[in-house]
């Protein structure tokens, strides 16, 4: 079924009411700066490109100094971005193809900027009209979706939709409008909630008002009323166990799920989630827990990706949100906060009976009066030597136990004297995060003679769920 496209007249006015503020949203100061978080941006967001330039520049501030940067160096600023190794690669290609070149300028020739390592036609766009004023129209992942919804192109590749963009709107307007469609996407049309109610342009759009498929969702939405979000015609339930997709950026979450029968919805994981073994050769890895690829994330197209407050930076779920991703943070300081995320897990994944049973098993495991064990440090890294405090999951494991913990909160650095001074009865030397051996513990019995010093297995004490029992059957045993 056809529809008629959108007047590009009245499309530019709602937009310009709609989003007065429309900028790009990479921050720079020059060309330069510019061209650098744009190259970063491939395949991650912008907020995270935003946090991770400050740094970088304040290291390698111009062409000059990145034509010279160390390799490794560069790669642990611009890690968190993802695909770091070929970035750092272009960004170190693109400052000595500056020098040698452009006297260490940006220029701003479309042919010589295109020709630069690292920079596409895409980036080329992006530099040229924000930093030259140059008219270019780049289209990324939110214009692809926003321009096909509203009609303005069928293409289904980003360049053929560029094009009739561009033969459709004015070459003075193309800027504004790059940034406007992008503000569109992020606010309003979401890539799988889409906020049809709230949106100024229902009225122009085709498929907002459920009149063709969405070329996105590939299904027909329903007619939009103002206030209430738009869903699909006759859509599947939310959460079932054979339609959930699931990433887990946590790897005792992983193997909880994989306990629970939710190994076919884990669509994705962490390198560090590598229990049971045989997951490694079954979900596609996402990065680290610290630094998660989130371009893969995305294109995963994930129902829900699971994260926890201390092992998952604040800004990984920042990021998800602004991608449109939703997202469940736990939060585990206790062993009895692991009985309350048995049930959250449970009531979002639907699998409340198995989580109710495990919840009520272990509080039932916590009953009771407890010893004051022997005063217990358990380290968790060397060089420098750190340990989990007693206000960490880890600490009251112990506690639990029948064990003392003792230590500064959080997770310390201590220095020889520190643990001389802490004078522990009990130290305990984990398999991880750090790979403690006999070598370790004979030198510590050394260094801590009245100490008892005892090697134990890292993930039955610092993997909280999947493993809990087990911990606390480990600190008990003693």
């Amino acid at each position: 079924m056809s529809f008629p496209k959108p007047k590009s007249d009245e499309l530019q006015r709602r937009f310009r009411a709609a989003y007065p503020d429309a900028r790009c949203a990479l921050d720079h100061g020059d060309p330069f700066q510019l061209v650098v978080a744009t190259i970063l941006s491939a395949q991650c967001t912008d907020a995270r490109v935003n946090l991770t330039t400050p740094a970088l520049f304040a290291r390698f501030p111009d062409a000059a100094s990145l034509a010279v940067a160390d390799l490794e160096a560069l790669e642990g600023l611009i890690r968190s971005t993802g695909f770091y190794h070929n970035k750092a690669k272009n960004l170190i290609g693109l400052g000595q193809a500056l020098v040698a070149r452009h006297g260490g300028v940006v220029p701003s020739d479309p042919a010589a900027l295109g020709a630069l390592p690292g920079v596409g036609q895409k980036t080329a766009n992006v530099v040229l009209a924000n930093a030259f004023g140059v008219p270019a129209l780049a289209v990324d992942t939110h214009i692809f979706r926003v321009a096909r919804r509203l009609a303005l192109s069928r293409a289904t590749t980003p360049e053929k939709v560029e094009a009739d963009l561009c033969r459709r709107f004015p070459r003075e307007d193309w800027i504004e409008l790059h940034h406007q469609l992008i503000f569109h996407g992020r606010r309003v049309c979401d890539a799988r909630r889409p906020d049809c109610g709230a949106c100024t342009l229902l009225e122009l759009c085709p498929t907002g008002l459920g009149k063709v498929k969405d070329p996105h969702l590939g299904v027909k939405l329903q007619a939009s009323v103002p206030g209430l979000p738009t869903t699909a015609v006759d859509p599947p339930p939310p959460y079932t166990r054979s339609s959930l997709r699931i990433v887990s950026l946590v790897p005792s979450v992983t193997e909880l799920l994989v306990q629970w029968g939710l190994a076919a919805q884990l669509v994705g994981r962490t390198r560090y989630c590598i229990e049971p073994r045989w997951i490694r050769n079954s979900v596609p890895t996402v990065g680290g827990t610290k630094d998660p690829d989130l371009g893969r994330i995305r294109d995963l197209a994930p129902d829900l990706v699971i994260l926890e407050r201390d092992e998952n930076p604040k800004e990984v779920a920042e990021a998800l949100t602004a991608l449109g991703l939703p997202w469940l943070a736990l939060e585990i300081r206790t062993v009895k906060d692991c009985a309350a995320a048995f049930r959250l897990l449970g009531e979002r994944l639907g699998m409340t009976e198995i989580a109710e049973l495990r919840a009520t098993a272990l509080e039932t495991a916590l009953k009771g009066r407890r010893r004051k064990g022997p005063r217990t440090l358990a380290l968790i890294w060397r060089e420098p030597w750190m340990s989990a405090g007693p206000d960490t999951y880890v600490g009251d494991l112990l506690r639990q136990g029948g064990l003392t913990p003792i230590g500064p909160d959080r997770y310390p650095v201590l220095s020889e004297e520190d643990l001389e001074a802490l004078a522990p009865q009990l130290l305990l030397l984990p398999s991880e995060p750090y790979r403690f051996n006999r070598r370790h513990q004979a030198e510590l019995q050394k260094r801590l003679p009245a100490a008892e010093v005892r090697l134990v297995d890292g993930r039955a004490l610092t993997w909280y769920l999947s493993r809990t029992e087990e911990g606390l059957a480990l600190v008990r045993a003693r």
